[in-house]
């Protein structure tokens, strides 16, 4: 039963990390080039606005499946509260993890609600949008070290 529950929260856990992932850099490599080609089409704002809710939706499975991986795998509270565990290479990474996973989440919130309706098309819309990007893959490669048990 209790792989049968890790199985199921992994796969939900990594489909929302590619749509979240895939989407990111689907801005990052098709839209904003597009946009630069055509930029009174209004394609990243139409295409963002479309996305949103599927990249928060993904982000916020991913907030939810994360730690129950965790507690399925029998990482609870009581390992969480000891330094012992935060030393240890698993610590490390999910720390690491952890610590990128709020930096994205406050820069993702940044680019939409405060640069995105003040100066579409910024130099620092840019900019934060290129860091959401490599930032949400250090993440998935993060979470591939922890997948390992590092």
């Amino acid at each position: 039963m209790r792989e049968t529950v890790f199985l199921m929260l992994m796969a939900l856990h990594l489909l929302a990390a590619t749509t979240w992932v895939g989407g990111v850099l689907f801005f990052m490599f098709a839209v904003v080039p597009a946009a630069r080609a055509a930029p009174s089409a209004g394609i990243p704002d139409a295409l963002g606005r479309a996305f949103r809710p599927v990249a928060y939706g993904a982000l916020g499975t991913l907030i939810v499946t994360g730690p129950l991986l965790l507690l399925v795998q029998g990482i609870g509270p009581r390992t969480i509260i000891r330094a012992r565990f935060w030393v240890s290479a698993f610590g490390v990474t999910l720390a690491v993890k952890a610590g990128l996973v709020a930096l994205v989440l406050m820069l993702t919130v940044w680019h939409d609600a405060i640069l995105g309706p003040r100066a579409q098309r910024s130099r620092a819309t840019r900019i934060v949008g290129r860091a959401i990007g490599l930032l949400s893959v250090a993440i998935l490669l993060a979470g591939l070290l922890l997948a390992q048990g590092l």
